[in-house]
């Protein structure tokens, strides 16, 4: 399970070529990434986790959280996962969003996959928004 969950990391966060993604003896590098709907089960109970993965290029640390977002702003989204554990992540301008259109707020469910560095940083490769819902008054990028 953990491999399978490795693998579709990498191919979520996209940082590498999916030849790159060896933690699988028999990968499929062209499977496109879930869709939202598909999204709300394949990971199961996981909550948040960082892992180190092996590419071409050298180890890259990776990390996945799911929950609410709590705050979202044009460059950052904070997001708090069912055990309180609270993230907030970078925004970068090629960020891709998946799901609902402009649901990506403070109040929506979402699983946020990308890259760490250092003690404290944290950039989204990816959001899933797995639900619109919106807290009142929030608002969103």
């Amino acid at each position: 399970m953990k491999l399978l969950v490795a693998t579709a990391l990498l191919t979520l966060v996209g940082t590498l070529p999916p030849a790159a993604a060896a933690a699988q003896p028999t990968p499929e590098p062209t499977a496109p990434p879930p869709s939202a709907s598909s999204h709300q089960n394949w990971m199961g109970d996981v909550l948040h986790g960082e892992g180190i993965v092996k590419t071409k290029t050298g180890p890259v640390r990776v990390a996945i959280q799911n929950g609410e977002a709590t705050k979202v702003t044009d460059t950052a989204l904070t997001v708090r996962s069912t055990d309180d554990f609270t993230r907030t992540w970078k925004l970068p301008q090629d960020l891709k969003v998946h799901g609902q259109q402009g649901a990506l707020r403070a109040g929506a469910e979402v699983s946020v996959f990308g890259t760490a560095s250092g003690e404290s940083s944290w950039t989204a490769k990816h959001v899933v928004v797995r639900s619109g819902e919106s807290a009142p008054g929030s608002s969103g990028p």
